[in-house]
């Protein structure tokens, strides 16, 4: 039989999935959900504290603070792929390999299924600001955006949730590399694979993206022994 903070996750968890919390939306505060539920407040910080495990909300504390919905579906993913990082049981070889698996897919998958408003965003993310040309750190932020937009132009849910943990891992395992002339060179590779894509080219998007991760493997292997 399940606990009540179990049964109050099962409601709210439901209540997001399908949309009726959207993201960001602030839900009920504590002593409301307590009284909404018919339950304590500590069977409540319970459940929260286990959306919050899930990627299901984000409680902020202050004055503009709150339980608000959310949708990172990733973070238990991500969660577990740090801890492997912080035991020093990823290599860069194992890093490349699932990009290679995951985002040469995404890609080809980007080409068949992107709809309009996919090709203008990404799009957006190659017009770089010119105060911005030189900031690799920023370069590096926007180029995440670029690949989770193709994951998202896939239209596959697992394939995104798979792409952000992947994303959240790169940061981790890549956190000390910010190259400019590497970012600028990628910015390049970038225009290719989504020139491709707008023209429904999967084989041609798949290849691009593959060159392109070999190329970023290779280059961290010269610069970041």
């Amino acid at each position: 039989m399940k606990r009540l903070s179990e049964k109050i996750v099962d409601d709210i968890k439901i209540k997001i999935l399908k949309g009726e919390y959207q993201t960001g939306e602030r839900l009920l505060a504590e002593l409301d959900l307590a009284k909404y539920h018919d339950v304590s407040r500590s069977v409540i910080r319970e459940s929260l504290r286990n959306l919050e495990s899930l990627g299901l909300v984000k409680i902020k504390k202050g004055p503009k603070g709150g339980i608000f919905a959310s949708k990172s579906y990733h973070k238990p993913i991500s969660d577990s792929l740090k801890g492997l990082v912080d035991a020093d049981k990823v290599t860069k070889d194992n890093v490349f390999d699932i990009r290679l698996l995951l985002e040469t897919h995404a890609a080809s998958q980007a080409a068949v299924n992107a709809d309009i408003a996919d090709i203008k965003y990404l799009k957006s993310l190659l017009v770089i600001p010119g105060e911005r040309r030189k900031d690799a750190k920023w370069l590096q932020a926007n180029r995440s955006k670029l690949h989770l937009g193709l994951a998202r132009a896939s239209k596959n849910p697992v394939l995104e949730v798979l792409m952000e943990s992947l994303i959240e891992l790169l940061r981790e395992y890549f956190k000390d590399f910010h190259d400019v002339d590497f970012e600028q060179e990628s910015l390049i590779s970038h225009k290719m694979i989504i020139k491709s894509i707008e023209k429904k080219n999967p084989e041609k998007a798949g290849s691009l993206m593959k060159d392109y991760i070999i190329g970023m493997r290779d280059f961290i292997n010269r610069n970041m022994p």
